[in-house]
């Protein structure tokens, strides 16, 4: 009902439609590979800001702007949920991590243990560390040899100014020995099996016996002797830094970095550059998507360019490819690299619309193209001016399969396109061609079961029960077309398609049609005048 009905006249009543949550969500897990300061050189999973924080840093003043935790940022501003991320390095030119020694408490000391960031670049120069002595009764190597223990202290100093102090303590190592088979308390506290514990292990250092092998002191005097904010050092973010630039990833790093997602060979990803438009890279790793079949691509576009430069653009790209959608303009968000009020930074939008899409795929599942009122961007504040479009240039950008992104009074930015850059209309829309991926991933797992199974009717059957009911449930749930099931898809998995020859060679052949759900991208409304059935009758009298 209208809010107040006070004066006579005519009254329209707004309200949303009811929205249909899919019960088939999609699987897809949002991946980001780029540039960082620090971070694994491992693919990481993260759940949560605050987790990528812990592994990779945070916006820290006088740190270089990274496009990888500006993209991971705005995606879990999106409403994203976990991510896997990839630290990108150059393979010519290897980032080096900041280390220390440090040595016993002999009459002459040795060196005994060495300590080293978590992962190199020349942030880990920020890093110091203390050593305290421990609980000097309860650890034992054996129930009858006392043992001394030892902590170690961790701080970071961002920027790398300052005197470390408890403000800036990140972590602290207690009661530590280097005794291999050492407990305390119960529990064994070799100092190498404590913080190099890949689950519960240090975020910040690694340890490791120093070069030549460990101390020949014997214990406890070969832990090593308190000593207080040793500094981390020799730490590079690539030959010749600093105090010069990071070296450039070239395309071969892309290509290596996008090759660790082997180590998940039945999940499927959103992949986003970060940033990244250069061709010759971007060029390549759809070829890898491509090859891998259940990855997409959520392009990023260059900065500070017009609809007409961007249009053109994109026509120009080499690779006409399904597995990808690219997305334009770039984004203006809050500064977090700079804690001035009202200062303001322009991102690629990538790390915002990939969140996007996770969050449709849980709501709405990924028959549902991510695009439409419903994708408010949270914590965009506009589009960079040089992206701001009129009607012909939105038209222009869609005909040349450029998504746009655009300010909707009331809804704030929106993502308003859902093509690839497919130049052929089966495979024009992106939840066309995630649906897809969705159902041959989860076909595969469904039917992993009838492998070295005997190839005969009673598999086939099995095998057509098992995924017609899987599609039953995604017709059920809006995910195929059709006002039947029958309509909707077909498996067939028998004799027709099974013969003695493909039997003897070890295969089973399975046959599935479906009919995917196409997003409505245009509307068209005809308007006409109508007299309503009336006559008017004109007569002389």
């Amino acid at each position: 009902m209208p809010v107040s009905l006070s004066r006579p006249g005519v009254y329209i009543d707004t309200s949303s439609f009811p929205t249909f949550v899919s019960s088939t969500p999609g699987d897809a897990v949002a991946c980001f590979i780029g540039q960082a300061p620090r971070g694994p050189l491992v693919p990481t999973v993260v759940s949560s800001w605050k987790d990528f924080v812990g592994w990779f840093g945070g916006f820290e003043l006088n740190s270089p702007v990274s496009p990888l935790h500006l993209a991971v940022y705005s995606y879990f501003s999106a409403g994203g949920t976990s991510a896997v991320v990839i630290r990108i390095t150059t393979a010519a030119s290897m980032p080096v991590a900041a280390s220390t020694t440090l040595m016993d408490q002999a009459a002459t000391p040795l060196q005994t243990l060495k300590v080293s960031a978590a992962n190199p670049g020349s942030w880990s120069n920020n890093i110091y560390v203390d050593v305290t002595a421990g609980d000097q009764s309860s650890a034992s190597s054996t129930p009858t040899t006392p043992t001394l223990t030892f902590n170690i202290v961790v701080h970071y100093l961002p920027g790398g100014t300052g005197t470390p102090s408890p403000a800036n303590v990140v972590e602290q190592w207690r009661n530590m020995s280097m005794v291999i088979n050492s407990n305390y308390q119960g529990q064994a506290n070799y100092a190498l099996g404590m913080v190099n514990n890949s689950y519960s292990g240090s975020r910040w250092i690694q340890l490791a016996q120093p070069t030549g092998g460990a101390s020949a002191t014997l214990p406890p005097a070969n832990n090593p002797k308190p000593i207080a904010a040793v500094q981390l050092a020799g730490g590079l973010d690539g030959t010749g830094s600093p105090p010069a630039a990071p070296p450039t990833p070239q395309p071969t790093d892309y290509q290596t970095a996008f090759s660790l997602l082997d180590q998940f060979p039945d999940q499927p990803f959103v992949v986003n550059l970060c940033g990244v438009v250069d061709p010759t890279i971007v060029g390549p790793i759809v070829g890898l998507a491509q090859n891998r079949g259940n990855v997409f691509l959520v392009l990023d576009c260059p900065p500070a360019y017009t609809p007409t430069a961007m249009q053109t653009w994109a026509l120009n790209l080499s690779f006409r490819t399904e597995k990808a959608a690219v997305y334009y303009p770039q984004l203006v968000i809050a500064d977090p690299y700079n804690p001035t009020a009202g200062s303001t930074r322009t991102i690629p939008p990538g790390g915002f619309v990939s969140g996007m899409y996770i969050q449709t795929d849980q709501t709405r599942g990924v028959a549902k193209a991510p695009a439409g009122l419903g994708t408010s961007l949270l914590g965009v504040y506009g589009v960079e001016p040089t992206g701001v479009m009129t009607n012909t240039d939105q038209g222009n950008l869609n005909q040349a399969n450029v998504n746009c992104l655009i300010s909707v009074p009331g809804s704030g930015v929106v993502i308003w396109g859902a093509r690839t850059l497919s130049a052929y209309l089966v495979t024009r829309y992106v939840s066309v061609e995630r649906s897809i991926i969705y159902l041959s991933s989860q076909m595969i797992a469904m039917t992993k079961f009838a492998v070295f199974e005997p190839n005969d009717w009673v598999l086939w059957n099995h095998i057509t029960s098992v995924l017609s009911q899987f599609l039953n449930e995604f017709w059920q749930s809006g995910g195929l077309s059709g006002m039947s099931a029958a309509q909707a898809f077909y498996v067939t998995c028998d004799g027709t398609n099974n013969t003695i020859s493909t039997i003897q060679q070890g295969i089973v052949n399975v046959e599935v049609g479906v009919a995917l759900q196409f997003p409505a991208e245009f509307v068209v409304i005809k308007i006409g005048q109508w007299a309503g059935g009336q006559s008017l009758d004109i007569s002389n009298t």
